[in-house]
C-alpha cells in the first residue's frame, strides 16, 4: 500500500546512522570497522530498531487497516459491529430398530453420534420413532461450528454416542454441509471483519443506501462472502443477490436470515419490498501450459498446481466477488509471480487457452467449472 502510516521511524538504516553519529559525538573522534565501540553501537541499532518495529506495530492498532484480533474487535464496537461467530454444519440423521417394535421410541434433543470420535453430531429436536416403524429421520448439527464438519458422507456418521435403548444403528442420511469459520482470529477472519467494518458507517442512514442494504445482508450469516442490492427500475423492489463461501447461492435458512436481517424497521425503507436471490453463474474452464527448468520444475509445480496453489487461489479469487469479470491476467499473474510466500517460484512464462476474458453483469459470478487442462515443458532458461 502506497500510503503506509507509520508512528515511529523503522528504517533501520536511519537508526543505525543516527547511533553511530551520536557515539562519535560522545567520544569526539570518528568509529572505524573494528572499533569495539562502533562494534556495540551496531548491536544497540539492531536492538532499537525492532523496539521501534514493535512499537510501530501497537500504534498502527488503532487503526481499522492494521488492526488484528481484539485490538480489531475494540475497533468494530465503536458501530457496533460484533464479529460473526462459526456456524455449525448440519445433517439428518436416521435412527433405527432391528424390527418394528409394539412401542415408541424417544430420541431425545442433543442425543449425539460421531463419525471419527473428533467432531460430533447432534439432534436439534426431539423425534419419536412410532411402533411399527423400522426408522426414523432426525435434524441434527454438529456440536462445534467451523468446516471441518463439513463433507462427511452418507453412512459415515453411524456411531452412537448416547445409547437409547431398542435402537440399534445410526447413520447420516445426508452428506454433512453448512458449516462456516465465522471471522476468526486469523488474517482471512481479521480481513472478511474489517471490510463489515468499514459498511457499518452506511448503516446509520434510513434511506435504504447501497452500502447499508450489503452491511445488513453480510451481517446476517458468516457463511455469506458478497451480496449485491439490485433495485428495479421503479425502485420498490430491492432483489438482494447472495453469494456464500462455497461459489453457490443462499439456503432457504440463510435466505430467511437475511430477510430477517434487512426487512427490520430500522433497516427497511418503508416502501421497500426485499427480495433474496441467488447470483447467474458463467461457467468457465481451465486450459493452461506453462514452461519451467529443469532446477526449477519440482519447486514451480508445486506453487502452481499444489495445494493453495496458484490455480486453487485464482478459483477462489474469481468467484470471490459478484460481478467481477472473468480475467485471465490475473491467473496468469498467479503463475509466473506467486508471491503469498516467500521464496515460490513461478513459470518462465504461460499459455492460456481458457479462460477467456468475459465482462460480468452485477448479479453475476465466475464459477469454475471443474474442467482443468493443466501441462508443463521443461526448456532451457
Amino acid at each position: 500500500m502506497s500510503n503506509e502510516i507509520n508512528f515511529f521511524t523503522i528504517d533501520a538504516g536511519e537508526i543505525y546512522d543516527l547511533i553511530i553519529l551520536a557515539l562519535e559525538q560522545k567520544v569526539g573522534e570518528p568509529l572505524y570497522p573494528g572499533d569495539e565501540r562502533r562494534l556495540f553501537g551496531e548491536a544497540d541499532a539492531a536492538v532499537w530498531a525492532a523496539l521501534y518495529n514493535a512499537l510501530n506495530d501497537s500504534a498502527r492498532q488503532s487503526l481499522r487497516r492494521y488492526a488484528r484480533g481484539t485490538a480489531l474487535d475494540a475497533i468494530g464496537e465503536r458501530t457496533d459491529t460484533v464479529r460473526l461467530s462459526p456456524t455449525a454444519a448440519n445433517t439428518k440423521l436416521r435412527f433405527a430398530v432391528a424390527q418394528a417394535l409394539g412401542q415408541n421410541v424417544i430420541i431425545p434433543t442433543r442425543t449425539r453420534a460421531t463419525a471419527d470420535s473428533t467432531y460430533y453430531f447432534a439432534t436439534t429436536e426431539p423425534a419419536v420413532l412410532y411402533a411399527g416403524a423400522l426408522y426414523v429421520d432426525v435434524p441434527a448439527e454438529a456440536t462445534e461450528g467451523g468446516t471441518a464438519c463439513n463433507g462427511y458422507k452418507v453412512g459415515t456418521v453411524r456411531t452412537l454416542v448416547d445409547l437409547i435403548p431398542y435402537i440399534t444403528s445410526v447413520q447420516n442420511t445426508t452428506e454433512t454441509s453448512g458449516g462456516d469459520d465465522g471471522e476468526p482470529y486469523t488474517e482471512e477472519g481479521d480481513n472478511r471483519y474489517r471490510d463489515r467494518i468499514g459498511l457499518a458507517p452506511a448503516s446509520f442512514s434510513t434511506a435504504g443506501p447501497e452500502a447499508a442494504y450489503r452491511y445488513y445482508a453480510m451481517s446476517a450469516d458468516p457463511g455469506i462472502v458478497d451480496a449485491k442490492p439490485v433495485s428495479d427500475q421503479e425502485g420498490g423492489t430491492i432483489n438482494l443477490v447472495v453469494l456464500m463461501s462455497n461459489g453457490g447461492g443462499p439456503n432457504e435458512d440463510v435466505a430467511a436470515k437475511v430477510l430477517k436481517a434487512c426487512n427490520a424497521s430500522k433497516v427497511r425503507p418503508l416502501n421497500d419490498r426485499v427480495t433474496v436471490d441467488s447470483p447467474s453463474f458463467a461457467d468457465y474452464d481451465i486450459e493452461i501450459k506453462y514452461y519451467v527448468t529443469t532446477e526449477t520444475r519440482a519447486a514451480a509445480v508445486q506453487a502452481i498446481e499444489g495445494e493453495d496453489g496458484a490455480l486453487a487461489r485464482y478459483v477462489e479469487w474469481q468467484g470471490g466477488v459478484l460481478g467481477r469479470d472473468i480475467n485471465p491476467d490475473k491467473l496468469r499473474a498467479l503463475v509466473l509471480c506467486p508471491n503469498w510466500e516467500d521464496g515460490l517460484t513461478g513459470a518462465l512464462r504461460v499459455d492460456i487457452v481458457s479462460p477467456h476474458y468475459m465482462e460480468l453483469g452485477e448479479r453475476e459470478v465466475a464459477r469454475f467449472s471443474g474442467v482443468a487442462t493443466v501441462t508443463h515443458e521443461v526448456v532451457k532458461e
